[in-house]
């Protein structure tokens, strides 16, 4: 039996699962694609009558979109009959009437609880949960790169099958089973063909839509070198399915706010080119983000900008640097680069995650200009 099927066999005999990305410094960085298989993932799952849990961190802005929030009010009806609902709605509430016949519904009847995603970024912020038959994870290396969870409860991860979905060449290959493709564009394109079953039945406006924003966002709207005829295919598929391209697109490289403008802005003032090592460089101070009312989270949509921007360059590097304003003071950053091995380099040297041309790291010195130096010396 080949992984794919393993991996369907393995999520069809279990009722609760846990899904995790991988855990990064700033979200939206990086995990665009693991964010929206992740939530194609949990709405599949759902649909499917099992127990899901999404731990992730706050949801990127131009990925809200994607997030279905449905709020569920639960009466337990035993040994009772609702012969009557109905609802009134006013400007500041709204209240829903129950009759029924026989016993009345008392408050501990009356339960609620959400359809979307698992309000924790840990595991023990969540004491309620289940306990789980099945873990997912995506994106992630190996079970550091899920940080204070698999830190604080590693017995979990040993005794808990494991189904790991990547499409990095890194994979540590740690799961019960491994469905790991390093010639995929994104994690989307795995989990179209890990979700796709003979009625494709889960295939809803939603689910479609979730992962072709996925690929979308890892293949820069199909210009990635990465993208490949079977990309256009599974999008091609998705759109079929009901995917609404024209929402992501108008979420994804529309919807730039005034202070995303503005920081832009900063990096194309401040930006230079190392012609040495074909680097397009950034340094950022807070500053920088405090006067253009903006954080670190927008550089993600800022490096977007710039890959479209210098896109014809050959070998074009791009490397943003920024102070950050905990304790004690480091630097972190954000280097594109269309050679695989330098993205590697940075991983051996510096602490940070990665996924495919990008990495996310932080070093471990005061100022940008050490930082810089150092970082010229790595690649």
């Amino acid at each position: 039996m080949d992984n794919l099927n393993r991996a369907k066999k393995l999520i069809e005999k279990s009722q609760n699962i846990y899904i995790f990305l991988p855990e990064t410094y700033d979200i939206s960085l990086v995990e665009g694609d693991t964010f929206c298989a992740g939530s194609a993932l949990f709405y599949s799952l759902k649909k499917l009558g099992k127990k899901a849990n999404l731990f992730l961190k706050k949801i990127p802005k131009n990925f809200q979109f994607l997030v279905n929030s449905k709020f569920v009010i639960s009466v337990k009806t035993q040994g009772k009959d609702v012969s009557e609902i109905f609802y009134e709605k006013n400007s500041g509430d709204l209240k829903i009437h129950l009759t029924s016949v026989g016993e009345g519904i008392l408050p501990r009847d009356i339960s609620f609880f959400s359809q979307s995603f698992t309000d924790a970024t840990k595991i023990n912020q969540s004491p309620d949960l289940e306990t789980p038959n099945l873990l997912i994870t995506l994106g992630l290396q190996n079970l550091e790169n899920l940080g204070e969870n698999f830190a604080q409860n590693p017995d979990l991860f040993y005794q808990v099958p494991i189904l790991n979905i990547d499409n990095s060449p890194e994979n540590q290959n740690f799961g019960e089973v491994n469905l790991v493709n390093i010639k995929s564009c994104s994690i989307s394109e795995i989990l179209v063909d890990l979700i796709e079953a003979p009625n494709q039945r889960l295939f809803d406006e939603n689910t479609a839509t979730c992962l072709l924003a996925g690929i979308i966002w890892a293949s820069e709207n199909f210009r990635n070198p990465r993208t490949k005829p079977k990309t256009f295919e599974r999008a091609s598929f998705l759109i079929e399915k009901g995917a609404d391209h024209q929402k992501i697109i108008q979420n994804f490289y529309k919807t730039k706010s005034v202070s995303q403008i503005k920081l832009l802005g900063q990096v194309l003032k401040k930006i230079n080119f190392n012609p040495e090592k074909e680097l397009y460089f950034a340094p950022l101070t807070l500053e920088d983000f405090k006067d253009s009312g903006s954080s670190s989270k927008d550089l993600g949509e800022i490096l977007q900008e710039l890959k479209f921007n210098f896109r014809n360059q050959v070998l074009a590097n791009f490397l943003i640097l920024w102070e950050s304003s905990g304790s004690p003071p480091l630097v972190k950053g954000i280097f594109y680069s269309p050679q695989i091995n330098l993205i590697g380099k940075i991983l051996e040297n510096f602490e940070g995650t990665s996924r495919g041309q990008t990495s996310l790291f932080l070093i471990r010195e005061k100022n940008l200009n050490s930082a810089y130096q150092k970082f010229l010396e790595i690649i």
